[in-house]
């Protein structure tokens, strides 16, 4: 558990400036905040004499102006106060409808949900809220929210077949920017083991079951590369490095679609090596005994 403390003023306060900023007049905020124009001011002051500096310049024309240190304040109070009624809102409307909850990694969040998931919408019912949580997989195990229905990983030991769906059977294809592709046209129209001296790029956190590059060399019967590597945390960010001509990645059939839609990647063969494995949806405990979490999984096999 973290032990970040937030050294911040009392919401009062904030609050207070939030009014006095916006209508550029204390009586108006004391008026809106059902306060006296004293206890504005009296807040105000405190503000300042806690960061030692102006937050408005006072009277100009007969107008509160901002200084230069209150309007950064106004911008974070602002949104601070935007995202914290946001989510009062999301939590009252949430309490009277039902929701799914799903665990998955940013990369699949961002890669296979998100183009999918208007249309997961609609065939779940749009009063049906799906609520996506993205963790880490060497958190997965441990610190999973106990409300989540369905995990979406690699992992599939133990799991009855019963409480799975495989999303994505894995399909592996190199992958480049055309702009790289153009720039190395003759490595790249010969055999793989002439690519060695090209930049590859991989993945430098714990591998949880997916495909690396050296079983894409050994399947492709060149199992002695050894290229030179630069290494992302993120699939997400190695996929835009990739098509930003910084080197060949390894594409995910079923992950790398946008990409090879929008013309920002290309495959470098005209074929992908498959391997017994995948991407798999997996009903929690939780999610076993909620009709919800059986209607989507069925909409996404559908999918």
């Amino acid at each position: 558990m973290s032990k970040k403390r937030y050294r911040i003023p009392s919401s009062s306060a904030l609050q207070a400036f939030e009014a006095a900023a916006r209508h550029c007049n204390f009586s108006r905020a004391a008026e809106e905040l059902h306060t006296s124009q004293s206890a504005i001011s009296r807040h105000i002051a405190n503000l300042e004499g806690s960061f030692n500096t102006l937050l408005f310049d006072r009277y100009q024309k007969r107008k509160l102006v901002l200084s230069q240190p209150g309007e950064l304040l106004y911008r974070a109070v602002v949104s601070g106060l935007d995202n914290i009624q946001a989510a009062i809102d999301t939590i009252s409307t949430s309490a009277h409808r039902e929701q799914l909850t799903i665990a998955c990694t940013h990369e699949i969040s961002h890669l296979y949900l998100l183009p999918r998931f208007d249309a997961l919408q609609q065939a779940l019912g749009i009063d049906r809220p799906i609520r996506i949580m993205t963790y880490e997989y060497d958190t997965m195990e441990t610190s999973l929210d106990p409300r989540i229905d369905i995990v979406i990983q690699y992992d599939i030991s133990g799991v009855d077949p019963g409480d799975r769906i495989c999303l994505v059977g894995e399909a592996v294809c190199p992958v480049a920017a055309p702009a790289f592709i153009e720039e190395h046209k003759a490595q790249l129209d010969s055999n793989p083991v002439d690519w060695q001296s090209l930049p590859f790029l991989d993945l430098s956190k714990d591998n949880y079951g997916w495909a690396t590059w050296q079983d894409w060399f050994a399947a492709s019967g060149n199992p002695n590369i050894q290229p030179e590597y630069t290494y992302f945390g993120n699939y997400v960010y190695l996929l835009e490095a990739a098509a930003a001509g910084k080197g060949i990645a390894l594409g995910w059939q079923g992950l790398i679609e946008r990409h090879l839609q929008n013309g920002v990647l290309q495959p470098l063969l005209d074929h992908y090596v498959s391997f017994d494995r995948g991407i798999y949806a997996i009903l929690t405990a939780r999610g076993r005994g909620h009709p919800l979490a059986q209607q989507f999984m069925e909409c996404l096999n559908d999918q």
